[in-house]
């Protein structure tokens, strides 16, 4: 693949979350999931990546590979410990990380939800509780009033889809619950309605201070590329498509309830451009084919047999799929792309380097076709518990050693690290 620029517009940087890398959260809801042996081989949060107690170190790191900007989870666990209760430790400490970030010249974009909740929350139904959309907006409050001068740019919750898939259908993520359709479209509803209001909320709290700087709030979205195995599996694609994609991008984005989950926009206020969204966030790793035989919600997902290209988890190296999923988004809302995730799992770090240029090429198609994508953010920046797999997957540009906490940069850090300090993504025959 021969060279080419990215403009100087577009930032880049990797992404985290809190439950994946801080450790030592007792009163995280995959703290009691790991204690009921749901975690990899009976493995814990617990340890993360040791990054709570390292975050000026992590914090260098990232400067030293050059990134533009970081995506990071708070951790609602850390700053509402017990219902209504806010520590200050935890506010003190994400101050103290956020103000690191912003002097070493990273832009930082905070999310307020990355699939875990405290465990209190998750006792009392987590998000099919009656209150759990105001307990989240109460939350939210709090953190934006603590972090309006710090950060401007929000995404309200990671992969709506991924989590009530997992929470309720899969059984992967606590409750734990298989094939509760009704649980699934409950809490779909419960988190269009959260973000939607959030939206607005966050919109009020920190517009009104006057900011240089303007509030852009969005979600991330798990955008994957499905399509059918042959012509019987078509319609059991389009309906997971529905299900899985689109009712979420309609709830998120217009603030509008489809069939079976509702009817019409009954949440919050849109912003100026008439969206609960200033821009889409798109997690992207890779293509699903679906057969014939389905179950509601969604057809049973398989990779191409045919593809030699695949990371060690087995998913399919697909990146023209970036493309056509932030394409997809752009033609139907023609709001700024935010690519939130895009990474893979490598642990030894023989196709990482490939699969950068190869994505950020896709990039480059993207805005050469008109589509306004503003960040781009590797997953991950080190590797992390990747929730109900544990351990094993390795998708950190860093590696760490897990006995020690060393970090250790990858050869894909160093040529990532390159890309960013230049925006020019060299020829690549790796």
């Amino acid at each position: 693949m021969t060279g080419f620029d990215l403009p100087k517009e577009l930032l880049l940087g990797s992404a985290t979350a809190a439950t994946q890398i801080e450790g030592g959260d007792v009163n995280c809801n995959w703290y009691a999931w790991s204690l009921a042996g749901r975690v990899g081989e009976g493995e814990s949060s617990i340890g993360g990546a040791g990054h709570w107690d390292r975050v000026e170190e992590d914090v260098a790191l990232l400067s030293s590979l050059h990134q533009e900007c970081y995506r990071m989870s708070i951790e609602w666990s850390r700053i509402e410990p017990e219902p209504g209760a806010w520590s200050r430790e935890g506010l003190a400490h994400y101050r103290r990380e956020l103000e690191l970030l912003v002097a070493a010249g990273i832009k930082p974009h905070v999310s307020l939800h990355h699939f875990s909740c405290p465990q209190w929350l998750q006792e009392s139904g987590g998000w099919l509780a009656p209150d759990a959309v105001e307990r989240f907006l109460a939350f939210a409050r709090r953190v934006v009033e603590e972090y309006a001068d710090l950060v401007a740019e929000w995404t309200t919750i990671n992969e709506p889809n991924v989590l009530a898939n997992g929470s309720y259908m899969d059984g992967d993520f606590p409750p734990g619950a298989k094939g509760d359709l009704v649980g699934y479209f409950r809490a779909s509803r419960a988190l269009i309605e959260a973000h939607c209001r959030a939206y607005a909320l966050i919109h009020e709290l920190r517009d009104a201070r006057g900011y240089p700087e303007p509030t852009r709030v969005g979600f991330a979205h798990h955008l994957a590329v499905f399509a059918p195995k042959n012509a019987l599996a078509a319609p059991g694609t389009a309906l997971s498509d529905f299900l899985f994609h689109r009712v979420f991008l309609a709830g998120f984005v217009e603030g509008r309830l489809l069939p079976p989950l509702g009817l019409g926009r009954p949440f919050g206020r849109p912003g100026a451009n008439g969206f609960f969204c200033d821009f889409i966030g798109v997690n992207y790793y890779s293509r699903h084919l679906f057969t014939a035989c389905a179950r509601p919600p969604f057809a049973a997902p398989g990779v191409d047999p045919e593809a030699t290209d695949r990371s060690d988890l087995g998913w399919e190296i697909y990146p023209r799929g970036l493309f056509q999923v932030c394409e997809a988004a752009w033609k139907r809302y023609a709001l700024p792309i935010h690519i939130t995730e895009n990474g893979i799992a490598d642990a030894a770090d023989a196709r990482r380097g490939r699969f950068i240029v190869e994505h950020l090429a896709q990039v480059r198609r993207l805005l050469d076709s008109g589509v306004k994508v503003e960040r781009y953010f590797h997953w991950s920046l080190m590797d992390n518990l990747e929730w109900h797999e544990g351990y094993g997957p390795r998708f950190g540009l860093v590696e760490i050693d897990y006995a020690t906490m060393e970090r250790r940069p990858r050869p894909s850090a160093r040529l990532y690290a390159e890309i960013c300090a230049t925006k020019h993504v060299p020829e690549y025959a790796g």
